[in-house]
């Protein structure tokens, strides 16, 4: 566990610096608007995505059981299964991909689409349908227990790629060449893959039975997994078609700051979730929430600290990293610092619902995209960017802070909405306490950044000031105090 955590740390760090250079050039050599375009593709892509319908992760489900059994012949069947599927969602994939080439000036306000757009539109789509060619291998190798293989292959040949790709921005400020890189960088990971396939499963023989029971559980991921589509891939679309192409690229930097934090957190999440897992198979729903508890304060104080900093010091990030020019107001940092609280405090819950096997809510994620997209669409068009960032505000406070907590509560703790009011309440005074000395005690501790070198020293002044005040405030509540003196995981 630890060796692959290290693996995944290791690579997760080196390509998000990598990426953070790679962006700069971009901007400092094709300008923001282009910058701003590779990001709306991505996103108009994951919902060609959606087709797959989670088929991975239920094919992963239907491998567990017969990998560790070796029953070669069930292997076959599902394997088989999914090779078929993906197939077909890779030709979907490229045959929409190339309809929509036409109707790219629909999503893009401002800025003429040029046969070079299109072109590399129709790059990234042959990329996303290459990786489906070699999806069946990943779902497989990972049912298997292969991450570490898995995390190398992707991570080496993102590195190699991302250095490619900043010495032809520097040396030929390409824009198609980029594509072509990316390109190259599936069918390499490809080649890989076939070729450990090969070796290592040559007891797999492809057959024309197929096994109907991966799509048993297809229905409730395709709702999930369409509602996080909608939650985390419409903005940069919105952005695009009722503000400017030039902003999608500004915020599309903001989000790549926003989304390495999620990464990093998602590094511990896979350490705790297995560990929450067997706690749960193991002891009654009332040690259950004891566990729950201790979990959901250390990620809500995370959430504190990492928000805290990001508020105050992402602005001069941006102005070092792409320059003053791209950086966003104070306001709507605070609104992108709203929804990251969320982002990571609402990690612990979704643990302990999913590994309670609680898979059923299927409008919950149905109302979050329904709200996130309605007040989206209304209010960007009064407010602009920020009117799209508060639309999923709304839906993470309605669904995501609201409802699906309340639920959760009943079904995974046997406790009900009184409960709940008390957990949160408690907690969302100590937040405000924490967030209003930290504020208070800032001013105090300020230092003029003028370089990379004074930014880092702020971050760390900054950190060990909310790092302090959070623990003397959360120190304050009893109930912190007490579940800080139990031993939790001696089991």
């Amino acid at each position: 566990m630890l060796k692959s955590v290290g693996i995944n740390f290791i690579f997760t760090i080196t390509t998000s610096i990598l990426g953070f250079f790679l962006n700069r050039y971009f901007v400092v050599y094709l300008g923001i608007n282009y910058l701003g375009v590779i990001k709306l593709f991505t996103e108009i892509l994951a919902y060609l995505s959606i087709v797959d319908m989670g088929i991975g992760s239920a094919a992963a489900y239907g491998l567990y059981k017969p990998l560790a059994e070796k029953n070669y012949e069930k292997i076959n069947i599902v394997f088989s299964t999914l090779k078929s599927i993906y197939i077909k969602i890779s030709m979907f994939i490229l045959i929409f991909g190339v309809v929509i080439t036409f109707f790219l000036g629909f999503f893009i306000k401002d800025i003429v689409i040029t046969n070079e757009i299109k072109i590399y539109w129709l790059l990234m789509v042959s990329n996303t349908a290459i990786t489906y060619l070699f999806g069946k291998y990943i779902t497989l190798f990972n049912s298997d227990q292969k991450f570490n293989f898995v995390k190398i292959v992707q991570g080496s040949t993102r590195i190699v790629s991302f250095l490619f790709q900043i010495i032809l921005l520097i040396r030929f400020q390409s824009f198609l060449g980029i594509g072509i890189l990316i390109v190259l960088e599936s069918i390499f990971q490809y080649v890989i893959y076939s070729i450990y396939y090969r070796k290592k499963y040559s007891y797999i023989n492809i057959t024309k039975a197929r096994d109907k029971t991966i799509f048993k559980n297809l229905k409730n991921l395709f709702y999930h997994k369409l509602a996080g589509l909608v939650v985390f891939n419409t903005d940069l679309i919105l952005i695009s078609k009722y503000v400017s192409i030039e902003i999608v690229g500004i915020y599309a930097s903001y989000q790549m700051v926003y989304r390495m934090i999620m990464v990093l957190i998602g590094i511990l999440i896979g350490v705790i979730s297995p560990i929450t897992g067997r706690y749960i198979a193991s002891h009654s729903k009332k040690d259950i929430f004891k566990l729950f508890n201790l979990l959901n304060t250390l990620f809500i104080i995370l959430a504190i600290i990492s928000s805290y900093l990001f508020y105050n010091l992402i602005s001069s990030f941006i102005g070092i990293w792409l320059g003053e020019k791209y950086i966003l107001s104070q306001g709507t940092s605070f609104l992108i610092t709203i929804n990251l609280f969320i982002g990571i405090s609402r990690q612990i819950l979704e643990i302990f619902k999913e590994n309670s096997g609680f898979f059923d809510d299927i409008y919950n994620p149905i109302m979050e995209a329904v709200i996130n997209f309605v007040f989206s669409i209304i209010l960007v068009k009064f407010y602009g960017l920020n009117g799209v960032i508060i639309g999923t505000i709304i839906s993470n406070l309605i669904v995501v802070m609201g409802i699906k907590p309340i639920m959760t509560f009943n079904r995974a703790f046997d406790k009900g909405i009184i409960d709940y009011i008390k957990i949160y309440g408690k907690n969302l005074i100590l937040i405000f306490f924490t967030f209003f000395i930290g504020n208070f005690l800032k001013k105090y501790f300020i230092i003029k950044i003028l370089n990379i070198n004074t930014w880092i020293l702020q971050g760390v002044i900054l950190t060990l000031l909310i790092l302090f005040v959070t623990v003397i405030v959360f120190l304050i509540d009893k109930d912190f105090r007490k579940i800080l003196k139990e031993k939790r995981w001696e089991k």
